[in-house]
């Protein structure tokens, strides 16, 4: 299906919109499959969300449920918003504080040690730049097209309050991303970057 005056932006029909969602490929919502599951997310997040301070085990139970693998000693401060929630992996160790924000379209990957400020978002999904290419219409219903690419953060990352980590970024063990940042390439390992875009300052051995 071409959805636009490009030859670009192309559908392919053949797969679910979840098997292109994984693929990095170009899919349309709103799909009843991805809503399902968007459904069964948004209900254990509002429940995580509204747990008591006191009820720890009940809000572990709840991550191991929404989550795809939460790993030794992590946690998640709410309020904590995803997608789906079955496309995150958290390593050993991991805090996550409040108000962090993870469209896992793609697949989320954190590794052990690694903190994340209040505020952040991982953003796996992107639009078409065109906007002919953004919509279309689907036995008479208006969709929405998008991509996603992965995420994922190595091991003892910090990253900032309030950062931002768009689709297909990588940051390697040991480096920092400062409050703020707008990370839309990839980071490698043992460094400070900030910005936006973000770019690396130093080492964060220095």
């Amino acid at each position: 299906m071409d959805v636009s005056q490009s030859p670009r932006i192309v559908i392919d029909e053949s797969r679910s919109a979840r098997e292109l969602m994984l693929a990095g490929e170009w899919f349309c919502t709103p799909d009843l499959e991805l809503a399902r599951m968007r459904f069964r997310s948004q209900a254990l997040q509002r429940r995580f969300n509204d747990c008591s301070v006191l009820a720890f085990k009940e809000q572990q139970a709840l991550l191991a449920k929404l989550l795809k693998r939460v790993g030794l000693n992590s946690w998640i401060e709410p309020n904590f918003y995803c997608d789906y929630g079955v496309h995150i992996e958290i390593g050993d160790e991991v805090f996550i504080n409040m108000n962090c924000t993870f469209l896992d379209a793609n697949r989320i990957l954190i590794g052990d040690r690694t903190y994340l400020s209040p505020g952040v978002q991982l953003m796996t999904t992107a639009h078409p730049l065109d906007p002919r290419a953004r919509t279309v219409r689907i036995d008479a219903r208006l969709k929405c097209v998008q991509r996603a690419a992965p995420i994922v953060l190595g091991n003892d990352v910090w990253i900032g309050a309030g950062a931002v980590l768009l689709g297909g970024v990588e940051v390697g063990d040991g480096s920092v991303i400062g409050a703020g940042s707008v990370v839309t390439r990839s980071i490698p390992a043992g460094v400070l970057a900030a910005g936006n875009p973000c770019r690396i300052i130093r080492s964060v051995y220095e």
